[in-house]
Order: structure tokens, then C-alpha cells, then sequence
């Protein structure tokens, strides 16, 4: 949560409620959240000195600015670079996909060059406990138990081979367009 808002935050200066809405209208499809989990990272980032809060009056209501801060920007770029969690391989992923536009070209290429190999990890992690699973003696009485256990890894295995013919296809992109290179 928090470093999807300090990418909200590198975009511009939000409230509280600003970031639920952007949240809601443009991160909903991968990620969401409640105002209180909103409230809380936002504390967190202030005590530990990424963010910085601005208190104004406006229409005779207060409000909290929050804006983001050097050692934010920091923080949120070395995130950005840093190795994916396998347990939040989705969250992790789609958050940087979202925001790699923050980052120049190279390292760009270089987050995508780790996506992929994470994802081939993975791949091959599911391919070797699928041939494992399907080689295995299934008593009769759980056979119909078994099939839709294998057919939920199979659909796991199917997902994420998506997503890393998805990741190479943007990786070649970024290798090859004259255009990303341009914009940089």
C-alpha cells in the first residue's frame, strides 16, 4: 500500500481522500483498499519521514496535503528496483508495471529482465509440481478430489505462463522501440 501511494504522491500532492478515489477509479482493477488501511500507511510513511503533511483550510474545512519528500522518492525508486516477494508476485508486479513510467529507460528494461526471470522461476516451479502431481497413485475414493486439485495448478500454471509470454512481449518493446529510447 504505501508505495503505491508514493507513486500516487510522485504524481502530484493528495489528501487522504484523493488517494482513495485515484485507488478507486485508476488502481481498482489491481489493487484496493479501505480508507483506514489509507490512514494507516500514510502514518507510517510521515513517522518514518517519506511523506510530508501540509495542513490547509479551504471552503472553512481542513484538510491534509501529503506530499512526498526526497527520501520518499528514494525509497519508492529502490523499491522499484528491488527483488519481487514471490508471496505478492501479482501485487508486486502489476504496482511496478503501473508506475514504470517513473523510471528512465535502462532501468526499465533491467525491472522487466527481473519480472522475466522471476516468472520462468515460477513457471518452472509449477511445471515440475504438476509432473510430480500427475504421476502420483490417487486412491479411487479421491480421484474427482485429485482432478480439481491438478486442474487448479494447471490453471496456475496457465496464468503464469500468460503472464511471461505478456512480460517478454514488453520486454522486446522496450529493448527494440526507437520511441521509448526517444522519450528518454
Amino acid at each position: 500500500m504505501e508505495f503505491v501511494i508514493l507513486g500516487l504522491l510522485l504524481i502530484r500532492n493528495l489528501t487522504q481522500y484523493d488517494i482513495k478515489n485515484v485507488l478507486q477509479q485508476k488502481v481498482s482493477p489491481f489493487f484496493s483498499a479501505s480508507l483506514g488501511s489509507i490512514q494507516a500507511a500514510l502514518k507510517k510513511l510521515e513517522s518514518n519521514g517519506h511523506v510530508e503533511l501540509t495542513e490547509v483550510v479551504e471552503s472553512g474545512r481542513r484538510k491534509k496535503i501529503y506530499a512526498i519528500n526526497n527520501l520518499g522518492r528514494q525509497y519508492f525508486m529502490d523499491w522499484m528496483l528491488s527483488s519481487i516477494a514471490p508471496n505478492r508476485l501479482e501485487q508486486d508486479v502489476t504496482t511496478r508495471l503501473f508506475f514504470l513510467g517513473f523510471m528512465p529507460q535502462p532501468k526499465r528494461v533491467e525491472l522487466v529482465k527481473a519480472v522475466v526471470t522471476h516468472l520462468e522461476s515460477t513457471v518452472h516451479e509449477f511445471e515440475a509440481s504438476f509432473t510430480e502431481a500427475t504421476q502420483k497413485e490417487v486412491p479411487e475414493h479421491l480421484k474427482q478430489v485429485v482432478k480439481y486439485q491438478l486442474k487448479t495448478l494447471d490453471l496456475g500454471l496457465f496464468y503464469h505462463r500468460s503472464m511471461l509470454e505478456w512480460f517478454n512481449e514488453l520486454l522486446t518493446e522496450l529493448e527494440g522501440s526507437p520511441h521509448e529510447q526517444r522519450n528518454e
